[in-house]
């Protein structure tokens, strides 16, 4: 089996791409990783577009996904820290009622995510969990951003009524002309 030219480019660039992508990400082992799920992507793709300049393309590959890869590992920690905070910021005890009250209310918002239709929820994905723009969102699945909004605002209206009606709090919902219902 032949080489292509850019797995032929990865081979003769990898230490200075892994050293590119470390200062990039501050950590020698993440440069690792990344460096090699550019080596995978280049082994799975059978036909490398046409390319000048092997380097350059490489650089640039490694320069996205590092970028990418510290969106994600950013907005993992501000959940973490987010829930840290509901959890911990909290005078009242943890007690079994409160933690089986908590599961139930989690299991009734994954049941009404699970029934959102599959775009709204891999948008929903994308935006809370890899910390995507609205932008980047619709280019990554080929979608209009004013339907990214749709859907996000459709996830988000789910949840909210979702955890409203969980907690019996139907009643004090906005109605559509910006008052509350009685």
């Amino acid at each position: 089996m032949q080489q292509s030219l850019l797995l032929r480019a990865y081979h003769d660039y990898e230490r200075e791409l892994v050293r590119f992508i470390g200062r990039r990400v501050g950590s020698p082992s993440l440069a690792a990783d990344i460096a090699h799920d550019i080596y995978v992507k280049l082994l799975r793709t059978d036909d490398h577009p046409p390319v000048r300049d092997g380097r350059a393309y490489l650089f640039s590959m490694a320069a996205n996904l590092a970028t990418d890869r510290l969106r994600v590992e950013k907005r993992r920690s501000e959940i973490l820290a987010e829930a840290d905070g509901l959890a911990w910021g909290r005078l009242d005890e943890l007690t079994p009622e409160r933690h089986a009250f908590a599961r139930a209310e989690l299991a009734c918002v994954e049941a009404a995510v699970a029934g959102l239709p599959p775009r709204c929820r891999r948008v929903f994905y994308l935006s809370r969990f890899e910390g995507k723009s609205q932008v980047e969102i619709a280019a990554d699945l080929g979608i209009g951003i004013t339907t990214v909004y749709k859907d996000l605002k459709r996830t988000l209206d789910v949840l909210i009524k979702t955890r409203r009606r969980f907690r019996g709090e139907e009643g004090d919902a906005p109605d559509k002309k910006g008052g509350h219902k009685s």
